[in-house]
C-alpha cells in the first residue's frame, strides 16, 4: 500500500487504488447472510453438544429415556451463537471500512475523489467493464438507477451502443468512438451534481472501476456478450440453426459472431475455474 502513496498515480497505480477501494466494498446483506448462516451451523452443532452432554451426565429421571435439555441451555446457546454472528459481522464491518477509508486516502492524495469516479472520465474503467456497464444500464427499469449510471458514465439510449448484436467490441475503433461520446456527455453535464459511489452503492451495484485481469475481462465479456445473444433470440427466434432466415442480412454475421464468442468465453471460464 506504501508504494501507492503519491500525488500523481500512474493508470496501474490508480487501477490497483480502485481495485482495493471496490473490494473493501463487499455486499452488506450478502456477507451479514453468510455469517447468519455460520451462527445457525454454530447452533446446531452447540446444541448438538449440549444434548449430547446432558445425556452422558445428566440425572436420568426415567429409565431408558433422555434427558430433556433445559430451557435455560437452549437459551444459551441460542444467544451465544447470535452474540456470535453479531461479533464476526461487527469485526468484518470494522475492517471493510478501515480498508475503505485507507484507498480512499490514497485516492485522494493522488487528485482523485473515492466517491466519484468518474470525474477526471472513464480511463480507470477497462473496455470490457464499461460495456457491461452499458450492457447493464440497457437493462435499468427503474427511473433513479438509469439517472445514476447516465450522471456517473455518460450513457444515455441513443448513444452508438446496441446489443442483438454488439455494436462495439473492446479495443475497436467503435469502442474508442463510444468512449469518446461518453466522456463528452459527462462534460456537458458537468454543471449537474454527480451522484456518490459510496461504500454501501458499491456493495449494492458494483460500480467501481476494477483491476483488468483475464479471468474479470472474461466475465464482464460474458455479461454483454450474454445479454447480446439473449436479445438476438428474443428478436429473431430462439432456434439459432434458423437465423439465418430471421436475421437482417447485414447483422446476421456479427449475430452468429456474438453467439460463438458467447460460447468460446464460457468455455474459457470453465476452463480457467478447472485450473
Amino acid at each position: 500500500m506504501e508504494r501507492l502513496e503519491t500525488r500523481n498515480l500512474g493508470i496501474g497505480e490508480e487501477r490497483l487504488a480502485w481495485e482495493g477501494l471496490a473490494v473493501s466494498c463487499s455486499p452488506p446483506l450478502r456477507r451479514f447472510g453468510a455469517f447468519s448462516l455460520v451462527g445457525f451451523a454454530f447452533f446446531v452443532a452447540a446444541m448438538s453438544a449440549v444434548t449430547v452432554a446432558y445425556n452422558l451426565f445428566g440425572k436420568q429421571y426415567i429409565e431408558g429415556q433422555g434427558v430433556a435439555v433445559p430451557a435455560a441451555a437452549i437459551y444459551a446457546t441460542m444467544i451465544s451463537s447470535l452474540a456470535f454472528v453479531a461479533c464476526a459481522y461487527g469485526i468484518w464491518l470494522i475492517r471493510s471500512l478501515r480498508s475503505y477509508n485507507a484507498f480512499a486516502g490514497i485516492l485522494r492524495r493522488g487528485g482523485l475523489d473515492p466517491r466519484r469516479p468518474t470525474v477526471g472520465g472513464l480511463r480507470a474503467y477497462s473496455d470490457e467493464q464499461i460495456l457491461a456497464l452499458r450492457a447493464r444500464y440497457e437493462k435499468l427499469h427503474k427511473p433513479e438507477q438509469k439517472a445514476l449510471f447516465e450522471r456517473a458514465f455518460g450513457f444515455h439510449g441513443k448513444d452508438g451502443f446496441s446489443l442483438g448484436p454488439l455494436s462495439a467490441r473492446p479495443g475497436e475503433f467503435e469502442m474508442n468512438a463510444l468512449r469518446v461520446e461518453w466522456e463528452a456527455h459527462l462534460i456537458l453535464r458537468a454543471a449537474d451534481p454527480m451522484p456518490e459511489v459510496s461504500w454501501y452503492t458499491e456493495g449494492r451495484m458494483g460500480l467501481l472501476p476494477r483491476q483488468p485481469n483475464e479471468m474479470r475481462r472474461l466475465s464482464y465479456a460474458l455479461r454483454y456478450t450474454g445479454d447480446s445473444v439473449r436479445e438476438l433470440k428474443r428478436r429473431y427466434g430462439y432456434r439459432t440453426d434458423r437465423w439465418y432466415a430471421t436475421v437482417p442480412e447485414g447483422k446476421l454475421w456479427d449475430a452468429v459472431r456474438d453467439l460463438e464468442d458467447a460460447r468460446r468465453i464460457q468455455s474459457a471460464l470453465v476452463r480457467q475455474g478447472r485450473g
